[in-house]
């Protein structure tokens, strides 16, 4: 209770210290604002290109395939910007994509016999070590 005496003479003083305020400020009407224009864009060449492609296969043979298509902004000097982008499945079940999936599928399996091809002559994957046998309680 004693803090909140102080307080309240503590804004007392305050208020009658600050001047009394007196006419407003004159203000000048000088018409509708004008918006400043954006700077001039960069000249810049649009592009699109697959930037991620996903292919989960597991042991029955299920195959689940995405990709994601990127439009950007090629502005030369090795200076690009995504201007958009979108992310594909292949399990779309649209009619008219139909036989292109079929197609990419097919690409998709050649691709993967040739990627084998490599990994089999850079190197096979390492067996992973067997996992100690701890005795469970």
């Amino acid at each position: 209770m004693q803090w909140t005496a102080w307080i309240g003479l503590a804004l007392g003083v305050v208020m009658a210290a600050t001047p009394k305020p007196g006419p407003p400020p004159v203000i000048l009407e000088l018409g509708p604002v004008v918006p400043t224009p954006n700077p001039t864009p960069k000249s810049a060449q649009r592009k699109r290109l697959i930037t991620v492609i996903t292919v989960q296969n597991n042991v029955k043979g299920e195959t689940v395939a995405s990709f994601e298509a990127s439009d950007i902004a090629d502005e030369g000097k090795d200076r690009t910007r995504t201007i958009a982008s979108k992310t594909y499945s292949l399990a779309d079940d649209k009619p008219e994509l139909h036989d292109m999936k079929l197609r990419i599928i097919q690409q998709i399996r050649d691709l993967e016999r040739e990627l084998l091809k490599y990994a089999e002559k850079a190197g096979p994957p390492k067996e992973r070590a067997p996992l100690p046998s701890a005795g469970r309680p």
